[in-house]
Formats: C-alpha cells, structure tokens, sequence
C-alpha cells in the first residue's frame, strides 16, 4: 500500500518568498523532509505524508513561526490526504484553483478542504442566483455588517454561546438577545444547525 500524502498549498499575496530561505525555515517545522513544488514566487506546494494524530502539523503555529522569522503573510490551504499518483495532475490543478476561490472568501491564515466546501459551493453558483439568496434570506440584515459578523462568529464557534460572546466580546444576554431579534425579524432560528448554515451560505453569497 503506497504513501498516503496530501498538499498543502501556500500562498504570500504581499511579498515574493526567497525559496531556499523558506525551505530552510520550513524544515525546521517538520519531523520529516518536505518536499516544495513552487508555482512561481508566492506560490507553492508542499507535500506531506500523513502521520499519527499525535504527529499532526499546526498550520496556525507555522504561520505564526514563519512570520516573526521571515516577515512575510502567507496563507495555507490544506487538501486532503490520498493515495496513489492517479489523477494526480487533476488534483493539484484543482486544489490550486480551489485555493484561489477560498481566500477571496475567507480571511482565516488557514483553511481546510473540508471547511472550504461552503466556500466552493457557493463559488459555483450564478451571480444572480447569489444575489436573490442572500436578499432572500437575509432581509434588512443584508448589509448590516455587525449582525453578519455576529453570525459568522457564531457559526465558526458551532453554533456555542458562551464560545460566541468570548469571541465577540459581547456578554451572552446580549448576543442572546440579539439571536431573538433575528428570528423576529426574519423566522430563521439560526440556533438551529440546518438554519444556521442556510444563513451562512447566505452571507457568503454577498462576497
């Protein structure tokens, strides 16, 4: 049974990365050699092998290292593990244009395949199709940036209260408060899960 690998997609939109600096820095991150395919200065692949759980990389606390190291931002799409080289430039091509479509959606440093789902989704979708939804779902809090804020946060803490109002700063009656004008206002409960990501879509869908 072969290697099972994954790619690991970096991404520096401010500033050219000196390859053999970043190699050198890199290294020092993992237990083992990686390998670095570069698409041009700011773009590259890494390619890992999968480990224990244990083992596992932190994306964030490289990022972290990197940055204070090098002084460059860069961003990280994580692409699953597989096996086997068969369809293998198919998927690298894939996972290159996916990459690109997942930050012009997403501010986090790192982000995942599985978590870019929504991402992709709503990517695929028609403009228009885009535009009606969000109106549709969203009602007068379609450009109030405070709400939206509040519901991204709230999604990305699943949908936890105390997790929330940590995060926003904000006391829990008060985020409370501010879910039960929502669902007056619009009849969407996003405390449920099903709602919830329908709104989600919904915000996304204004990017």
């Amino acid at each position: 049974m072969g290697k099972s690998l994954s790619l690991r997609l970096l991404f520096n939109k401010k500033n050219e990365v000196d390859p053999i600096v970043f190699k050198s820095a890199i290294q020092e991150l993992f237990t083992k050699p990686v390998p670095i395919l570069w698409a041009n200065g700011y773009e590259g692949v890494i390619i890992e092998e999968q480990t224990t759980v244990e083992d596992s990389t932190s994306y964030e606390q490289i990022i972290d290292v990197l940055m204070s190291d090098l002084y460059v931002k860069i961003n990280f799409f994580v692409g699953p593990y597989r096996q086997g080289q068969e369809g293998i430039a198919q998927h690298y091509h894939s996972l290159f244009d996916a990459a690109k479509n997942v930050f012009t959606y997403s501010n986090k440093a790192v982000v995942t395949y599985i978590d870019a789902i929504p991402y992709l989704l709503i990517h695929e979708t028609d403009a228009d199709f885009r535009s009606d939804m969000s109106q549709t779902v969203l009602q007068e809090y379609k450009d109030d940036e405070e709400t939206l804020k509040m519901i991204e946060t709230f999604v990305q803490c699943n949908l936890n209260l105390s997790e929330t109002s940590k995060a926003l700063h904000m006391h829990r009656n008060s985020l409370q408060y501010r879910l039960d004008r929502f669902f007056e206002k619009t009849g969407i409960d996003i405390r449920q899960f099903h709602q919830a990501m329908t709104v989600y879509l919904a915000f996304l869908a204004r990017k």
